[in-house]
């Protein structure tokens, strides 16, 4: 009986998130260290990071309305980053203000800092995920 407690409690701390930021920084780092979580505990992994923020880049996709976390808009943006190991994250991102939306332009990079609502796996390899965040500050990249 105790031997399954102490391997319940070391199966929760080896699925807890590695960092313990109330930022999380979706860059090469992230999906690198992501990379190594094993595919089982991945959904386990960005669980822990609901709610939080989160930063990210990418490639703008598409600019649509779509109502939901009671905002106008959805900026729907591919991590340039996560393609390097293999993955494919895409970014659904929800704003209220028309301007901003109307300022995004597809095909161009853009940086984000958004509050994590939740994330979707595209796939059962778990390489895969739809991340939703409500948008709080952006840039497009000049290049």
């Amino acid at each position: 009986m105790i031997r399954k407690h102490i391997a319940i409690l070391l199966l929760l701390l080896s699925v807890s998130p590695l960092y313990s930021d109330s930022e999380l920084v979706m860059d090469a780092a992230f999906f690198k260290k992501f990379n190594s979580v094993s595919i089982i505990a991945r959904d386990e992994y960005l669980e822990g990071y609901l709610n939080s923020i989160i930063i990210g880049r990418g490639k703008i996709r598409s600019v649509t309305e779509s109502e939901r976390y009671r905002k106008k808009f959805r900026v729907t943006v591919e991590s340039t980053d996560s393609v390097r190991y293999n993955h494919k994250f895409t970014f659904f991102l929800f704003l209220d203000n028309k301007d901003t939306a109307d300022l995004l332009t597809v095909d161009s990079e853009f940086e984000f800092k958004g509050q994590f609502m939740g994330y979707t796996p595209v796939n059962t390899k778990r390489n895969a995920y739809i991340i939703d965040a409500v948008l709080m500050d952006a840039s497009t990249v000049i290049e």
